[in-house]
């Protein structure tokens, strides 16, 4: 095989990259208070815990092993979630009580994040060679509040735990793609199936580790001629096929989903009387992404939010981000990252957008959908560190150990510094679904789940069925369900029900 194909094991990590292993000196500091950063922008969720909206179709779905079991392939929206559902039933087990659920829940975000940032730091350093680009990679990911309601709120944490999942597949992928083992293949292709188990964003997991593999379209050898350009056909051809091997995860994961899951995704509530197929306008969603990269990416690392400007401002500003793209694109070294920073922002957006052309543009600045940011301002992380070792011969200059410089340990830090304080307002403001009457609202909240838990006490004490106090009982609206669920949908009911009549089954359970 021509030694031109830059995919063949092994093969450097990236023709700009420093070969020398990152040493560890001075990088467990800057991670430390990068995480630390990160969770003092959520410190108003971690500490007034709830569960909110869909959590409650979601947990009273998985509330049993039985529900677990009928419900595993029941969409939530358009979210086919076995894994999530699997995980729900685990949490809610763990917790063993009704009133810790909030507390468990609102730990899931956090704690994924906090994954997802370390198999970050594990790609970038891998892919550029030294920790300082994967230290900043993690500062501009974590410690931002553009994506905060995938953090705090359970339901969209799980696009986080999806995301994970894809950051898993493009490691396997990276370790393929530097040493060649066909095992790491496979595992990549593992993740790529595994992705959409979690969130629907998880679909894009396969056409993203293809398009971090093909590496012709980025990467040239040392004279400059492309990597698969004097490739024998045969062995150039079954290079690509392995290249592209992650889509069949993708593949295998909706021909196993489709038809369990079709009928429920095309006849969704919130499209009305059309189907999800009806409702998806890629032109649409083309606007919305335009839009976007300037009201939501850009001013998000501002800490701007809910703004969306004139169309006249986004005319202007939109074609001066496109030409600094361009520019910090043709001055970079290696343009994998890069690539994969672009595939990351135009798919997720392109998918979501396209899939809620029949909401207002206005609405998709809002708090309420921030959870669609969190993919794009991964690309941009990535985009923006994949051109930096072409300035490394500046202000960038490494170490030759591998080791962090003091002059870039005290970047990091004042990094951290600077980012956390823009987006701590956001983060007070936005990072809760309760507003400011939070403690009231926790408050409440406990009462109810507490009042569950005590009438499913005296369901298993006097044989009553769940059925029966369903039936006997008024519904009970939990504060922050927003009526999505009646609070008795989490009785389980006696093993052994007795027949009784409405009445006396109304006595037993609201006796003093």
């Amino acid at each position: 095989m021509s030694d031109r194909l830059l995919i063949s094991a092994p093969a450097p990590a990236s023709s700009g990259a420093v070969s020398r292993p990152s040493s560890p000196q001075g990088v467990y500091l800057p991670i430390l208070l990068t995480c630390a950063a990160f969770l003092l922008l959520y410190t108003r969720s971690l500490i007034g815990p709830v569960i909110f909206f869909d959590d409650f179709q979601i947990l009273t779905q998985s509330w049993t092993w039985q529900r677990t079991c009928d419900g595993l392939w029941v969409p939530q929206n358009e979210h086919a979630m076995p894994l999530g559902r699997l995980f729900c039933f685990a949490l809610e087990w763990l917790a063993g009580r009704l009133p810790l659920l909030p507390l468990l829940t609102c730990l899931v975000g956090p704690l994924a994040l906090l994954l997802g940032l370390w198999l970050l730091y594990v790609f970038v350093r891998r892919e550029m060679g030294h920790s300082f680009y994967a230290l900043l990679a993690i500062v501009l990911f974590a410690v931002t509040s553009v994506y905060h309601q995938a953090v705090w709120w359970f339901a969209a944490s799980f696009a986080v735990l999806a995301m994970d999942t894809m950051l898993l597949g493009l490691l396997a992928a990276q370790r393929w793609r530097q040493r060649g083992g066909h095992l790491d293949l496979l595992l990549c292709l593992l993740a790529c199936l595994l992705a959409p188990g979690w969130f629907a964003l998880g679909i894009l997991a396969g056409p993203l580790c293809c398009l971090y593999l093909l590496p012709y379209l980025v990467s040239r050898d040392p004279k400059g001629s492309a990597g698969l350009s004097r490739a024998p056909l045969r062995d150039a051809a079954k290079q690509i096929g392995l290249c592209l091997l992650p889509l069949a995860g993708t593949a295998l994961f909706l021909a196993v989903s489709l038809p369990r899951t079709s009928d429920a995704i095309l006849h969704t509530y919130h499209y009305g009387d059309q189907t999800a197929v009806e409702a998806f306008q890629p032109l649409v969603g083309l606007e919305y992404t335009a839009r976007s990269l300037v009201d939501n990416l850009l001013l998000g690392l501002a800490g701007v939010s809910n703004v969306a400007l004139p169309d006249w401002c986004v005319v202007v500003i939109l074609p001066v981000m496109v030409a600094v793209g361009v520019w910090w694109w043709r001055q970079a070294r290696d343009r994998r990252l890069m690539l994969l920073g672009v595939g990351l922002i135009g798919s997720a957006y392109m998918l979501c957008y396209s899939a809620r052309a029949l909401w207002p543009y206005s609405q998709m600045v809002e708090p309420s959908f921030a959870r669609y940011h969190l993919l794009p301002h991964l690309g941009l992380v990535l985009f923006f560190c994949g051109g930096l070792p072409a300035r490394s011969g500046s202000w960038l200059s490494l170490d030759a150990t591998g080791a962090l410089t003091a002059r870039q340990r005290g970047f990091l830090y004042g990094l951290i510094a600077v980012c956390f304080l823009v987006q701590l307002p956001r983060g007070l403001l936005c990072a809760s679904p309760t507003g400011w009457d939070q403690f009231t609202e926790v408050r409440a909240q406990q009462a109810a789940l507490r009042r569950i838990e005590e009438v499913e006490t005296r369901c298993r004490r006097n044989h009553i069925s769940s059925a029966a106090a369903r039936q006997a009982l008024d519904r009970l609206d939990v504060p922050l369900s927003l009526n999505v669920i009646d609070g008795w949908d989490f009785l389980v009911g006696s093993d052994d029900p007795r027949p009784r009549p409405p009445e006396e089954v109304r006595r037993f359970l609201e006796a003093p």
